[in-house]
């Protein structure tokens, strides 16, 4: 079954309500589901430190990506405004020499747009480490539904 795209705080909030709605007998829930609703409790508890951290991380990685583009574009954007200078200033036969600073700044500027990748595909990483411990939690509180309700 393919679950469309909800928020970990909204399936818990489904989650606690099926809890909530289990068979109720002689005027208290089993303790399974009160276990389980326990699990959900503490998972939801749990889940604003990894999402904060995990959405800190994704905007610092954003930001160091933007800030590298940035730079990039400054250095090829100042070679290429330091070769026009001296395209007009150096006679054509010597226009070549103009072309190695040129080179050399598009070197760097990819240089740092591959660190930024490099770093923000670390940090993606990270982040999809962290998901699929939260994701790992859900499983297991919908087992322990699931071993609960045989």
């Amino acid at each position: 079954m393919i679950v469309p795209p909800t928020s970990v705080m909204d399936l818990l909030t489904r989650l606690e309500r099926l809890l909530r709605g289990a068979e109720v007998t002689a005027g208290s829930r089993s303790p399974k589901a009160e276990e389980a609703l326990g699990l959900v409790r503490m998972i939801r508890g749990a889940l604003p430190v990894e999402l904060g951290e995990v959405n800190r991380l994704r905007a610092e990685a954003e930001r160091i990506h933007r800030h590298a583009q940035d730079e990039a574009r400054r250095i090829v954007l100042e070679a290429q405004v330091t070769a026009r200078r001296r395209e007009d200033v150096v006679a054509p036969q010597t226009v070549v020499s103009v072309e190695d600073p040129l080179a050399d700044a598009q070197r760097k500027a990819k240089e740092i747009r591959e660190g930024a990748d490099a770093y923000a595909t670390q940090v993606l990483g990270e982040l999809e480490e962290s998901i699929l411990r939260v994701l790992e939690a859900i499983r297991k509180g919908k087992q322990l539904l699931k071993d609960a309700s045989r």
